[in-house]
């Protein structure tokens, strides 16, 4: 009788020790798979070119609906974004350096984004973090960086006071090197989010 519940009992520790082994190696294998965040502006800086699609929501208090617009982004390392609206109407944006020329049915024109600093933060903020640009994020904003695996989300909150009274924060989503998600929150809670998919 004894000698059957010390079997039991050896045969239970042993379950045990293996289910202890079992789940420190499981916690070892997703710390590995945890990124940081220089491993992430790292992987993005491998990427020179890039085209996505997305779909975007702006809330305004003034609005009773959201605006939707639809199309597809394409960035081009360093510092060239381009973003072309193809619903409702057709417009294109593109970012080269601090020059947004703007494209619609009827004109083009140009706006230096040195005169619209909360524009421009916004911009380069995508910009800074496809390029793999640790420096500039760090200049412009300050970082939280939450991570879970491969999943991650960056809020960035701008550092200057004038920046910081027409834009609350950016918030960033994505998987690795694929950003999934635009919030822009703007300081009267205004806000737009923009889902990007279809990475190419």
């Amino acid at each position: 009788m004894i000698t059957g519940k010390m079997n039991h009992i050896k045969h239970s520790i042993k379950i045990i020790i293996v289910l202890t082994f079992f789940f420190i190696n499981l916690a070892s294998a997703s710390a590995e798979n945890i990124i940081d965040f220089p491993e992430l502006l790292n992987l993005f800086a491998t990427i020179k070119q890039r085209t996505v699609d997305f779909n975007e929501e702006k809330y305004a208090f003034y609005l009773d609906e959201p605006i939707k617009t639809s199309g597809y982004l394409q960035f081009k390392a360093p510092d060239r974004l381009s973003k072309h609206i193809s619903k409702p109407e057709k417009i294109s944006q593109e970012i080269n350096g601090n020059i947004l020329t703007i494209i619609n049915s009827t004109e083009t024109y140009t706006v230096n984004l040195e005169d619209h600093p909360e524009f421009s933060v916004i911009l380069q903020s995508i910009i800074n973090l496809l390029s793999g640009n640790h420096s500039a994020l760090q200049k412009d904003f300050k970082i939280n960086f939450n991570k879970q695996l491969t999943d991650w989300t960056l809020v960035l909150t701008p550092r200057n006071s004038f920046v910081a009274g027409q834009v609350e924060s950016i918030q960033m989503n994505g998987n690795a090197n694929k950003l999934s998600k635009i919030i822009v929150t703007e300081a009267n809670k205004d806000r737009s989010i923009t889902h990007i998919y279809n990475h190419r």
